[in-house]
């Protein structure tokens, strides 16, 4: 019988020891580890590699979206969210998730949510779209907020970078890399994904492929074609496509 590998994220050492006891109970999962919040949460399954990850929510420092989406569906485990979360979002736990477990729950609760995490890992499922799914459906319910920050690798440890500090966004295929003043970071994310998540009245798309900071921008030049190029603070350029140009100019002169 194959044996299932389970991490258990949680900032509350009472809830860690209750998942890990229900845990000890059932011989289909092993517990491989623990973690105390979003940081150690990547961390920890970068090198354990869990099948499963029993997952809260609701954090300090990383959220568990947070932590969800600095992965990326392709290198995430199936997911059991643990949660007091808003209920608006339980439909979408519930339509993307191998189960969402509603704090506070019992032992039986806990076994549902066990067998339907053992059926999804036993048909070696890994239903990457549902994963990318879940997290647009929480982040398209909070549109008021524009995306703040995002979680990047540095070195061998994952940071929360704030957006403010970002210049310029590329696409790069499935990646979008972010260019600040001490350096450039990979996220796992499409840019127009990202793009709807930005505060539009800072980010604007300047090409098919590219956004920048408004408040990065030092000044533009005319180039061919319509076309312009952007001279950004640090010195570096982009091209500004004639198909952007006036919604550019008009953000960039709301911005000033």
């Amino acid at each position: 019988m194959t044996v299932f590998r389970v991490l258990v994220v949680d900032d509350e050492a009472p809830a860690r020891t209750k998942v890990l006891r229900l845990l000890a109970a059932d011989a289909r999962f092993t517990a491989v580890g623990e973690a105390v919040d979003g940081t150690e949460a990547l961390a920890r399954i970068e090198t354990l590699r869990p099948d499963l990850v029993v997952l809260d929510v609701q954090m300090p420092g990383l959220t568990g979206f947070e932590v969800l989406e600095a992965l990326g569906p392709e290198a995430c485990p199936a997911v059991i969210f643990s949660t007091a979360y808003e209920r608006f979002a339980l439909q979408a736990f519930e339509a993307h998730a191998a189960d969402y477990l509603l704090k506070p729950y019992d032992a039986a609760r806990f076994a549902r949510a066990l067998d339907k995490a053992h059926a999804l890992l036993g048909a070696g499922a890994r239903d990457t779209a549902s994963l990318g799914a879940l997290l647009t459906t929480v982040a398209r319910a909070r549109p008021e907020r524009p995306l703040e920050r995002l979680v990047v690798k540095a070195g061998e440890g994952w940071v929360p970078l704030k957006l403010d500090t970002v210049w310029r966004l590329s696409s790069e295929d499935k990646y979008v890399r972010l260019h600040t003043a001490q350096g450039e970071h990979l996220v796992r994310q499409t840019l127009r994904a990202l793009e709807e998540r930005l505060d539009p009245a800072r980010f604007v798309r300047v090409h098919r492929g590219d956004l920048v900071n408004l408040e990065a921008v030092a000044r533009l030049e005319p180039w061919t074609h319509g076309d312009g190029i952007l001279v950004l603070k640090d010195g570096s350029t982009v091209i500004l496509s004639r198909t952007y140009r006036e919604s550019f100019l008009q953000q960039w002169g709301a911005a000033e």
